[in-house]
Formats: C-alpha cells, sequence, structure tokens
C-alpha cells in the first residue's frame, strides 16, 4: 500500500504537469470513443432503415423461365423455401412476401419513375409505423388501388392525397400494361436515393404485372438475431445449391467480376420483373424456381466500406495523439528523474529496493494513464449524449443515417475497454526506461548528485 501512496502523491506533485499530460490522455481517448461510437451509431440506423425497408435481413428472390427461355420473377412453389428455412440454425421473427415493379407514374400531362413494392398491409406493422406520413394515413387494411407516395414523386407529378393516378409497368412476361391508383398517403423521401418506393397492395399489384393474388416475388426474412444474417444465409444457400434450384458459386465471388454479380442480384431483389427481357441460352436453361439469396450486410456494403474508413481514421488520429503522448510522458519522467535523484538515493539508503523505486515511477504512469482515460470516457459519452439530441433536417442527405432524426451514439464498452488498456500499456511503455534508470542508481552517488 505504501507504493500506491508515495504513486498517488507523486503525480499531485506537479499539478500543472498533470493536468497537461493527463489532458493528452483525455484527449486522445475521447477522439476515438466520439468516431468509434459514431460509426457504430450510423451502421446501426443504416441497417434499421435497410431493415424497414427492405422487411427484414435476409432476401430470396425466385426466377422461373418461359418455353423460350425468358426470365420470370416470381415463387409460385412454397413448399421448396420452407424445406430450405428448416435449415436456419436462428429462428425467424417474422416473413414477409412482397411483389416489386418499376413504374412510369402519370398524372396529368407529368410523370416521373418509381418502384413500386406490393405488401401485405396487415402483416408488416413495422413497415407501417417506419413510414413517415405527410399527408394521409396509412392504415392496416387499405383500400384495393391504394398506394403510398414518396414526397419527391408527388411533387415531380404534382399529385395530393385522394387523386388518381395511373402507373404504366411491364408484366412478369414484358407486356406492357397500365394500373389506376389512389393517393392514400404521402411519405418522406429517403433522401440516400433518388425516390423511394412507392407502396401499395401486393395482390392488386399482382394483378397488373401478371401475377395471381397469392404469389410473390421476394420473401424477405427478419431473424431474431440480425447478426445471425450471413451464417443464415450461408446456411440457406448451401441447401438450395445442393438441390440444384441455386446457381453453383462463382469462382471469383471477389474482385470486379464478384461485385458485379452481387449488384446483378441486387438489381434483381429489388427490381423485380425488371429482368423479363433476358433470355437463357438452351444449354443453361432450369427446371421450376430457381432462387437468389441476399442478405442485409450485401445491401450494406456500401456503408461497411465508409464504417471501415472512419474507424481506421479514428484509429490513425489515436495512434498519432498516443505516440505524442508518449513521447512527452518520456520526457517528462525523464526530468522527474533528474528532480528526484537525491530524493531516490535517500529512500535507497534507508533500504528500499530497487524493484520498489521502479514500482512507484510505473504506478504514477499508470495513474495518469487511468485519470487521463477516464477523464477522457466521461468526455466523450457527455459530447456523445449532446450530439445525440442535436436534430437533423429529415432533407438532409444524411437522413438515412439517422435515428429518430438523430445521430446515435451507442456506449460501446468492448471499444472503451481496449481503448483503456491501451492507454495504460502505452503510458507503462513510455515510462519503462526511466524506472529502470530510477531503480539501478546507486544510493551515494544519487545522495551526491545536485542539478
Amino acid at each position: 500500500m505504501i507504493i500506491l501512496r508515495i504513486a498517488l502523491r507523486n503525480i499531485t506533485r506537479q499539478k500543472k504537469r498533470t493536468i497537461l499530460l493527463g489532458g493528452a490522455i483525455a484527449f486522445g481517448v475521447m477522439i476515438i470513443i466520439l468516431i468509434s461510437s459514431f460509426s457504430r451509431g450510423i451502421a446501426d440506423a443504416a441497417s434499421d432503415n435497410f431493415t424497414d425497408i427492405l422487411g427484414g435481413q435476409l432476401y430470396i428472390a425466385g426466377q422461373e423461365l418461359t418455353e423460350t427461355g425468358a426470365k420470370v420473377s416470381v415463387i409460385r412453389d412454397r413448399s421448396v423455401l420452407d424445406d430450405a428455412l428448416g435449415y436456419i440454425d436462428e429462428p425467424i421473427a417474422e416473413r414477409t412476401f412482397r411483389s416489386r415493379s418499376f413504374a412510369e407514374v402519370i398524372f396529368g400531362s407529368r410523370s416521373t419513375m418509381v418502384s413500386i413494392e406490393g405488401v401485405d398491409w396487415s402483416d408488416e406493422p413495422e413497415l407501417v409505423d417506419g413510414l413517415d406520413v405527410v399527408v394521409g394515413a396509412i392504415q392496416p387494411v387499405m383500400p384495393e388501388g391504394a398506394i403510398v407516395l414518396p414526397e419527391l414523386v408527388a411533387d415531380d407529378i404534382g399529385v395530393t392525397v385522394g387523386e388518381t393516378v395511373l402507373a404504366r409497368m411491364s408484366t412478369v412476361t414484358g407486356q406492357q400494361n397500365v394500373g389506376e391508383f389512389v393517393v392514400s398517403a404521402i411519405i418522406e423521401t429517403n433522401s440516400l436515393f433518388s425516390s423511394t418506393s412507392a407502396y401499395t397492395d401486393r395482390a392488386y399489384l399482382n394483378s397488373i404485372i401478371g401475377l395471381s393474388a397469392e404469389e410473390y416475388q421476394v420473401l424477405n426474412l427478419a431473424l431474431e438475431d440480425p447478426t445471425a444474417a450471413d451464417a443464415a444465409t450461408e446456411q440457406i444457400t448451401a441447401y438450395l445449391r445442393s438441390i440444384g434450384r441455386m446457381e453453383a458459386e462463382s469462382e471469383e465471388e471477389g474482385g470486379i467480376a464478384g461485385m458485379h454479380a452481387r449488384m446483378i442480384r441486387m438489381s434483381s431483389l429489388m427490381g423485380g420483373g425488371l429482368f423479363f427481357s433476358q433470355r437463357v441460352e438452351e444449354e443453361n436453361r432450369w427446371n421450376g424456381t430457381r432462387f437468389e439469396v441476399l442478405n442485409i450486410n450485401d445491401m450494406m456494403e456500401a456503408v461497411t466500406r465508409m464504417v471501415s474508413i472512419l474507424n481506421t481514421i479514428s484509429y490513425v488520429i489515436f495512434a498519432i495523439l498516443m505516440t505524442i503522448t508518449m513521447v512527452g510522458l518520456l520526457n517528462t519522467f525523464r526530468m522527474v528523474l533528474l528532480e528526484r535523484t537525491q530524493e531516490i538515493g535517500t529512500m535507497r539508503a534507508i533500504g528500499m529496493q530497487r524493484g520498489v523505486v521502479k514500482s512507484i515511477f510505473l504506478f504514477e504512469a499508470l495513474f495518469l494513464a487511468l485519470v487521463g482515460a477516464l477523464a477522457g470516457v466521461l468526455l466523450a459519452l457527455g459530447l456523445s449524449g449532446v450530439l445525440s439530441v442535436v436534430p437533423i433536417s429529415t432533407d438532409s442527405p444524411l437522413e438515412f443515417f439517422l435515428s429518430d432524426g438523430t445521430f446515435a451514439f451507442p456506449v460501446v464498452p468492448s471499444t472503451i475497454m481496449a481503448t483503456i488498456i491501451i492507454v495504460s500499456l502505452g503510458t507503462l511503455v513510455a515510462a519503462l526506461a526511466p524506472a529502470t534508470r530510477a531503480a539501478k542508481l546507486e544510493p551515494a552517488k544519487a545522495l551526491r548528485t545536485t542539478y
């Protein structure tokens, strides 16, 4: 205990020096915790927003072939998927069945393009709650032909709630068709995209694109544990490939070829019947339904890269600050050694062992690191608490990364603990050389030394 008391007394002897060093440590800790928390927050918000928009974390699309070899985006036989879902270890919290079509929405002499999602309103309460209604209302049971338009689309064509629009789209086999919709609500546009999806009843959309009421194009799965999306994807993909219901794994999953293949699959999932014009060569045709499987992480690849860049920047800044701080600590403890040479000689003369002298220096460094790190954590938590209540405009391009209109700064205990440990070890390393020199001082020589 005496060693700890001496170490605590020593760090309070030069208060200005202690405050400067502790402040430098606190600043570095605050920066890395803030940036890590911010990047985690935008990743979580983007994931939640993607999940709300797409209806889950796992997305399965189906394609059949016509007699001429043209692709048709549809899932008719649910038995194959029911068997495949049995191979997923993670419990499935929710299943949603959707159809999709890219349409030209017309009102009077004005028109614009939008992706229309066919949904079962009563089966997707989270979607209803997640859509920010500007005008009108969304009910669990919507009238046939009711459509919910993004604000950007409504403004482009000058339509408002209660008015009727026409939507020209292609059927799953490529014929042009026109549907009539009544605008029931206008929702805020997600500014990350040029336009977000419009929403209508799936059975009504199916009647326009050439599907029966019970058929669908995409099955979305919400898992009880969203982080299990990759594992669930691998499990269902392995089964579908084993029964010949999914294309064999590409030899080039990485690089440009792999990225291109993923973009094609994402476009197929997002666009519904957009690929009806593609014809498959005779030797590559298949029977029944063939499936494509993607998950939330495939959709968030760009967000993941951005988060990785933010984290790398924070690590670089932290490394620079730690290097500067360690150099400062090294010089400071060298000065401390000079200032306390006679004091060390006295303690050694009355019987204090070398190891005890060394321990006093190291404990001083450790206490300084812990106090600075704790201050940095408190500063980061306080500043993140303030920033997390600052409202961000819903018209901002950053809207997709917001949670309830603000940036989220979730507390990540593992990051805090890792930062404190790294700071503590770095400080001990910086103090190690002066501490070793102090322990090696000869008592008689130290007592005679003057500076």
